[in-house]
């Protein structure tokens, strides 16, 4: 790349990629080169292109000092004229040293946008239920850092603390409140892998929590959050309180752009996997051009959103033409200002897709698919007497997705999306797994999978009440 360079100084949040703000996901989703500290999560990184560098320049408390401000390895590249995401933990100005890389770029000519981001401390509150501040007991905070003795300062009548980068020395943090004034008796939590799936809490008071924690080894490995003042008596847990939380999950996917089954499993608290990758070309113009040419007064029936993104960037498609499948094709067409002339079907199954063919007629119907097709759709439009064919509008092509460690369950919502992951990885084939449909089903055991069982209905709503089931049952 050719150029000034440029650095975007992005706060990455606390670890939940839901929590991103929207100018923080756009950046990381274009991202030619991606700096990140050490605990940003994977799945955030995840985000970023495929052909995207990522380079980790982060470091855990107790590494050691450094010399530099900003990291070399992102001055180089922002010299080089390329544009750098710099993605660190929480917001970049609160305990990231953001300022200081801020300085740094000022002073070597070089162009920097900071982003906000959720800040560790407003994260780990609210995922823990404290509230810090309270009309009753607190109406000020104060952070500090638990690498020095800063955070034994006296403390004024009210006020909430919030300790980052205690890890290491919690004792020494609550025993330095102490001998600052706090009274032993003071409400104290600690807060480890906030806003994971791995979140702990464990609360007590200044006088008695480090004693509590002794019993929480995994917590005092994890990053954590030490919080202290009369608010974590109000704590209203809500957290682990939904039903998938400390499970995992992996969705199986076959087709582009966001699961609404994974969004649905990952507000129940599970860790969600989705795998495989799924890549994302265009044919070419000439290609699709010829064949839009050739659809003439068709119905045309979108079932995803690259399909619409395809087609209506060469061509203006008439609303009375227009069939979305699926609420993915339906806000993908909205986006573009187009509101369906027949109508939004629930699914791309049998009986989502019933109420709908009645507005077809005897027209024909044209398919807006990938090269690869959907047979399963185009077999259940033909089961309800519809004249369907099937028009490629782009490539998707499923890129090799690592599915480390175990899972709990798995969840199939389609045949190919069984038969990607289930080929790729035969440990998976022992998973405890829900399917959507009967070929799904089929797909799977045809496979080996072993442990299967399908879903009570060919809808969302089903695979998630079957994956909670599941859980429940090797509770």
């Amino acid at each position: 790349m050719t150029g000034r360079g440029f650095v975007y100084l992005v706060g990455a949040g606390p670890g939940d990629p839901r929590l991103l703000t929207v100018r923080a996901h756009e950046l990381v989703r274009a991202a030619e080169v991606v700096a990140y500290d050490e605990l940003v999560s994977p799945a955030i990184l995840a985000l970023a292109p495929p052909d995207a560098e990522r380079v980790a320049v982060g470091r855990r408390a107790g590494h050691g000092p450094t010399a530099f401000r900003l990291h070399p390895a992102v001055l180089d590249r922002a010299r080089a004229g390329r544009h750098v995401v710099r993605l660190k933990c929480g917001d970049p100005l609160v305990f990231g040293r953001g300022g200081e890389e801020a300085e740094e770029l000022a002073a070597a000519g070089i162009g920097f946008e900071i982003v906000p981001g959720v800040s560790a401390a407003l994260g780990a509150a609210a995922c823990a239920g404290i509230p810090l501040t309270h009309r009753a007991c607190a109406s000020s905070v104060r952070l500090a850092t638990g690498h020095t003795a800063e955070a034994g300062a006296p403390r004024p009548r009210g006020e909430t603390i919030v300790v980052y980068m205690a890890a290491r020395r919690v004792a020494a943090s609550l025993s330095e409140l102490t001998a600052a004034g706090w009274s032993p008796a003071t409400p104290a939590a600690w807060i480890a892998a906030a806003t994971t799936p791995a979140q702990q809490v464990v609360t007590g008071t200044i006088g008695d929590l480090a004693a509590r924690l002794a019993d929480h080894a995994a917590a005092l490995a994890a990053p954590a959050l030490l919080v202290v003042g009369d608010v974590v008596a109000r704590r209203t847990p809500w957290w682990e309180d939904r039903p998938l939380i400390g499970r995992r999950v992996l969705v199986a996917r076959a087709r582009p752009g966001r699961s609404r089954l994974a969004a649905r499993l990952r507000a129940l608290g599970a860790e969600v996997i989705e795998a495989p990758a799924i890549d994302v070309t265009a044919i070419g113009d000439d290609a699709l051009d010829a064949a839009l040419d050739g659809v003439g007064d068709a119905v045309l029936a979108f079932g995803c959103a690259p399909g619409v993104d395809a087609v209506l960037a060469r061509r203006a498609v008439a609303p009375a033409r227009i069939l979305a499948i699926g609420g993915a094709a339906a806000r993908a067409l909205a986006r573009r200002g187009v509101v369906p002339g027949l109508a939004v079907t629930g699914g791309a199954c049998r009986d989502a897709l019933a109420p709908a063919v009645a507005a077809l007629g005897a027209r024909p119907v044209v398919v807006v698919t990938a090269t690869s097709g959907r047979p399963s759709l185009l077999d259940e439009l033909a089961a309800l007497g519809v004249r369907a064919e099937p028009l490629p509008a782009y490539r998707a092509a499923p890129r090799p997705t690592p599915t480390p460690g175990r899972f709990d369950v798995l969840a199939l919502p389609s045949s190919s999306a069984a038969r990607l992951v289930l080929a790729a990885d035969p440990r998976l084939r022992d998973v405890p797994a829900i399917a959507m449909g009967p070929r799904t089903e089929a797909a799977a055991r045809a496979l080996g999978a072993s442990r299967v069982r399908r879903a009570g209905a060919d809808t969302v709503d089903a695979m998630v009440a079957g994956v909670v089931a599941v859980t429940r049952e090797v509770a």
